[in-house]
């Protein structure tokens, strides 16, 4: 049975990282290194093959007893005198006593399993919802440059506008201020990329130094939140849960089952000397003497215990359950709370960026030829500028709910 755990379980990693590294996205790439890499699910991972070894332990009957004696003073018999004593003993649980233990080990593996699964899921939502976060600021970095850009060439026409007399140095100085705040946020945003990238770096198990490719541009990720609602109850927590529960009922049975006979099988084997003082039939014939045994459960009150146990053991995981449904609920309500939100802010982004362009351009065509409305000006252009940021801030906060909902149901 544990061979076919550990086939089934090798034969799931290899299917995993095959299609990993198909994908041509370098999300798919940072994926499958943290599921290589990190250390906390390594050690998940060796807990499973852990407790996959105590199947056998748990099916295995007690260790034999062999025993041997030798009589320092013979003891005399009609045959002859007793020299040496031979015992071997073995000991039988109840009838289906170790079925029902391995079965209980092996609902504990898969609650290891399942544990295991939950804390990869965790890794890849979290890998995902950083690898978000970076390109979210690295489309602030681009966007923010791109204004810095702007407002330089605006500064020009301002200047050339001033010497002409269109325009004040009031608006030169204001555009020098607003240059000067955009240059500070740029260096804001360089120094939370790389923030960002130490901590993508370590949840990879890498050097925090080491480089990250983020994308130009992101596809939208998107979640059927009418079908996939009830798949919350296929969360890896609760799975291990019920795995849990099934094993304490096991557990349950053994401890009824302890509570009947245990049978032992003894052979006992006497070497006899033979007597010289007379001729006996069967003169220093050994003796064998097979035996059976059974044990006597007198204390009841240590067996009715032990199933007390386990019936408040079960009732504990029961109500555990319930509490994780609830919160499993909760949170599944914001995360697809903030899906619809960005899905709603990123179509009225895309529509605000093509209006404010569109009426900086205006703006910008009449101030070039005659200097006027240049507070309108300016302040149109960072207005496309909020947008722009808003926009990209929206499209990553969708995939990072996606990430969380894909978490949450138990989505591979």
């Amino acid at each position: 049975m544990i061979k076919i755990y550990k086939l089934v379980l090798i034969m799931f990693l290899g299917i995993f990282s095959f299609s990993a590294y198909s994908q041509e996205d370098n999300l798919d790439v940072y994926l499958q290194e943290a599921g290589e890499n990190n250390s906390g699910l390594q050690a998940a991972f060796q807990q499973y093959y852990a407790a996959l070894e105590k199947l056998p332990q748990a099916a295995a009957l007690p260790d034999p007893k062999l025993s041997f004696g030798y009589f320092v003073s013979p003891v005399e018999t009609r045959l002859g005198s007793q020299q040496l004593k031979m015992s071997v003993s073995q000991m039988f649980p109840w009838f289906g006593t170790l079925n029902e233990q391995e079965e209980a080990f092996a609902e504990k593996a898969k609650v290891k399993y399942q544990q295991f699964l939950g804390l990869r899921n965790k890794v890849h939502k979290d890998v995902k919802v950083k690898y978000y976060k970076l390109y979210e600021v690295k489309k602030a970095i681009q966007i923010t440059k791109a204004n810095l850009d702007v407002l330089s060439s605006l500064r020009k026409i301002t200047e050339r506008n001033y010497e002409s007399g269109k325009s004040q140095m009031a608006d030169v100085l204001r555009l020098n201020v607003d240059i000067r705040e955009q240059e500070n946020k740029l260096e804001d945003l360089q120094d939370r990329m790389k923030t960002l990238k130490s901590e993508f770096n370590l949840l990879l198990n890498k050097e925090e130094e080491h480089e990250v490719i983020v994308p130009a541009d992101m596809t939208l990720d998107t979640f059927d939140l009418a079908t996939l609602r009830d798949s919350i109850r296929n969360n890896p927590e609760l799975t291990a849960l019920i795995h849990k529960e099934q094993s304490l009922q096991h557990q349950y049975k053994v401890a009824k089952k302890k509570g009947f006979p245990e049978i032992s099988v003894a052979l006992d084997y006497v070497v006899v000397g033979e007597r010289q003082d007379m001729r006996v039939a069967n003169n220093g014939r050994d003796v064998i003497m097979p035996m059976v045994g059974i044990s006597i459960p007198l204390n009841r009150n240590k067996y009715r215990s032990m199933k007390k146990e386990k019936e408040y053991e079960m009732n504990a995981v029961k109500s555990t359950q319930q509490e994780r449904i609830n919160s499993l609920g909760a949170e599944y309500n914001n995360a697809e709370e903030a899906y619809l939100e960005s899905e709603r802010k990123i179509k009225l982004y895309k529509e605000q960026v093509q209006e404010t362009q569109r009426i900086y351009k205006l703006l910008e065509t009449n101030y070039s030829s005659d200097g006027e409305d240049f507070y309108e000006l300016l302040r149109t252009r960072l207005m496309v500028l909020e947008y722009e940021l808003k926009l990209e801030k929206a499209k990553a906060a969708q995939n990072m709910a996606v990430a969380r909902l894909e978490y949450l149901t138990g989505k591979k």
